[in-house]
């Protein structure tokens, strides 16, 4: 690695306290960037904090008042109509003025952008033509990614999105996927000078998040299935009321237009489907009745107990609200199984979405239960130590699944897995690692005056820059 100490400014519009994948993601990746580097950060919340980096903050111009004046009086549609991409568009102009001065005042080497929102990557490629300094966007979250993004306000805003996207690869240096699909698929819309900016850095997570937890197995009669942060698919299990002509007619105007890219069936991300399957593990084995339970952390959907409550579930499923960080990680390195549910697609393709939980979950020695489809997510975890894959409505899979862990947990034996290589290359140090190897090569491009490459190898980027 070059001893020469580097300046980089990231856009991180969500920084911490904000809790988001983006947020984490970018304090996570930039905390393991070489010590000696100076880290300045340009963010739009006031509050932000970040160790061992200088915080700037730009204030938005975003109309407030105004915006939530349209959407009372219910033309909220025009904005999804009219503010692209994203509402920090708002952001752009201040925090474009802000970019400049920092990078005259404190002679920034690079500028790297993590998105979302997406109207940050217009922000890091107007500071790019008008200082000249190399440029880095990460995707932690691509807005063409369908199992994010499956609908759009109309067909237009679906290719703006991919217009947009297609001009961060054109006028960065070096552009981040953390999903192997989600860049293969961008990619292969580009011309084939493009291919040598596209990487593949993962997420992951922070072994320090993990320190001094509880762990290990305990003797317990008590089967005990977690689950954290929100889920999806509740609202396909709520009753709702009928709705008169009034309603009926804003719900249609509401519609209009819209596109849908991929139909999306968001019921298995719930607590349904494997509530059902702990029902059936019961019914087989009596004397587990009250014993084996799902408890969900993190939950913000209101309904959660009327829908518990329509299903027969409210036994086995119990729901806590929001909590921080920190608590839900130790919840998670207490149970005695870990649940990852998402959601199916209904044509039967691989999407390209890989949740941020994975790697948090990877990080703990529990088993984990995932119910999720074809693509990314699955392909990542396919002979992951102590991983069961399911498809997401297979309840007679899950029940096989939590009756088998069951019973060794009764038995006393344990179910701790070894997951110590994996944890070291899911390392938000590693992350740190390779960001640091990559923005080194560009600057090396920029110093040399040549245009950035790489070589490319069974679809990600091999860096060849010194480290």
């Amino acid at each position: 690695m070059s001893s020469k100490s580097r300046t980089v400014l990231s856009i991180s519009q969500k920084v911490p306290p904000e809790t988001n994948p983006t947020a984490i993601r970018s304090s996570k990746t930039l905390k393991y960037l070489p010590k000696d580097w100076q880290i300045h950060v340009l963010s739009g919340n006031q509050e932000a904090s970040l160790e061992q980096a200088h915080i700037h903050f730009a204030r938005s111009w975003y109309p407030g008042k105004l915006l939530r004046f349209i959407r009372g009086i219910k033309f909220g549609k025009l904005l999804d109509w009219l503010v692209w991409p994203d509402e920090d568009i708002f952001w752009l102009l201040p925090a474009v003025f802000k970019g400049v001065n920092i990078i005259k005042t404190y002679d920034i080497d690079l500028i790297i952008v993590f998105l979302k929102p997406y109207s940050a990557g217009i922000i890091g490629i107007l500071l790019k033509w008008l200082t000249g300094k190399p440029l880095v966007i990460n995707v932690c979250e691509p807005s063409t990614c369908d199992d994010l993004y499956g609908v759009f306000p109309t067909k237009f805003h679906y290719y703006l999105s991919r217009w947009l996207e297609d001009i961060y690869v054109r006028q960065s240096d070096a552009i981040i996927y953390v999903s192997q699909l989600s860049l293969e698929l961008v990619r292969s819309r580009q011309a084939k000078d493009q291919y040598s900016k596209f990487h593949l850095i993962r997420g992951g997570a922070d072994p320090q998040d993990f320190q001094g937890m509880i762990s290990g197995n305990t003797v317990s009669d008590d089967f005990e299935i977690v689950f954290t942060g929100g889920m999806t698919g509740w609202e396909e299990f709520l009753e709702l009321p009928k709705q008169g002509f009034v309603k009926r007619l804003r719900h249609a105007w509401m519609n209009w237009g819209r596109y849908f890219n991929v139909n999306v069936n968001p019921a298995s991300s719930s607590p349904i489907f494997i509530g059902r399957a702990i029902k059936q593990v019961i019914a087989q084995h009596p004397r587990w009745s009250g014993k084996i339970k799902l408890k969900l952390y993190g939950n913000q959907f209101e309904s959660a107990a009327t829908v518990l409550e329509n299903q027969n579930l409210s036994d086995v499923v119990s729901v806590t609200g929001p909590i921080p960080y920190f608590d839900a990680l130790q919840k998670l390195q207490t149970a005695n199984l870990l649940f990852m549910p998402l959601p199916d697609r209904l044509d039967g393709t691989p999407g390209d979405r890989i949740s941020l939980k994975t790697y948090e979950y990877l990080m703990t020695d529990r088993p984990i239960l995932a119910a999720v489809p074809p693509g990314e997510n699955q392909n990542y975890l396919r002979e992951k130590p102590g991983v069961y894959l399911v498809n997401p409505f297979d309840i007679e899979a899950m029940a096989r699944v939590i009756e088998q862990l069951a019973i060794k947990h009764m038995a006393g034996e344990t179910l701790v897995v070894d997951r110590v290589e994996t944890q070291k290359k899911i390392s938000y140090s590693k992350r740190g690692d390779e960001l640091t190897t990559l923005i080194l090569d560009v600057l090396n491009q920029a110093d040399d005056g040549k245009s950035f490459t790489g070589t490319l190898i069974m679809g990600t980027t091999k860096i060849s820059g010194q480290r």
